[in-house]
């Protein structure tokens, strides 16, 4: 009798250790399939999915960086579009007594496109800013999903967000390939379909953050917070891209 108990859940252990995704199955699944693929996740024995898709990560934004500063045409634009922002807000602290001269001089050097400070902060930023994002957001996600009275764990967060990384670390690096090839930066979205001269400084800098990669990683991360939280795709969907507007507003009024 006490055979046959144990023989089945011998059977139904080894089943259930059998259905786990590889690493590869896991980051292929997220863009074929990405309800199957979280759903897997959350059924199966915790394993950090997170790791590998945060270092390609960081290599793809790596290329993605040296590729930016090769094209000194591109780089000098932009830099020259950022420093004239820049020099308005400046200019204001200055006057408001926040900032010196000394300090906004300071600021504009870092801006030099062959400068040594520009290419520590494009490089560094790449190396660090997959995990400092991945850390940011589990850990709000996380707090969102215990706030639905979900028992996810905070890595099957931290699962969902890196392996959807992905989508926005080939995205950036599309979107640095098109600018390239246009001569000027752009993003993967409707600020493709028009010029800063035509639709105004402002109307231009809000479609350049409308970027359709964004859109599909915030869509994957939403469905992949609904399976491992247990919580309906509608709350998931409503919380997280609650967050990126709220985001998006904020940088748009640091902007201007």
């Amino acid at each position: 009798m006490n055979e046959e108990n144990i023989e089945p859940s011998g059977n139904s252990d080894q089943e259930y250790q059998d259905q786990q995704l590889s690493v590869t199955e896991a980051i292929s699944g997220v863009i074929s399939a990405p309800g199957e693929t979280f759903e897997t996740i959350a059924t199966t024995p915790k394993r950090n999915y997170w790791l590998t898709p945060i270092l390609i990560a960081v290599l793809l934004g790596l290329v993605t960086s040296f590729l930016f500063m090769q094209d000194k045409e591109l780089t000098s634009k932009t830099m020259e579009k950022q420093k004239e922002n820049m020099m308005e807000k400046f200019r204001e602290n200055i006057k408001n007594g926040t900032m010196t001269q000394e300090q906004a001089e300071s600021a504009m050097d870092s801006m030099n496109p062959e400068g040594t400070m520009f290419k520590v902060i494009g490089y560094g930023g790449a190396a660090i800013g997959p995990f400092i994002i991945l850390l940011v957001l589990s850990i709000i996600y996380f707090i969102a999903l215990k706030i639905f009275k979900s028992e996810a764990h905070i890595t099957d967060v931290m699962n969902v967000v890196g392996l959807s990384f992905i989508i926005i670390a080939v995205g950036n690096l599309l979107a640095t390939v098109v600018s390239i090839i246009m001569g000027d930066l752009t993003s993967l979205g409707p600020a493709m379909l028009t010029t800063e001269e035509s639709a105004g400084k402002k109307i231009f800098a809000m479609l350049t953050k409308v970027d359709l990669f964004a859109i599909w990683f915030y869509t994957v991360v939403s469905i992949g917070l609904s399976k491992i939280g247990r919580i309906s795709f509608v709350k998931s969907a409503a919380f997280v891209f609650g967050i990126w507007l709220i985001f998006y507003v904020i940088l748009l009024s640091v902007l201007f």
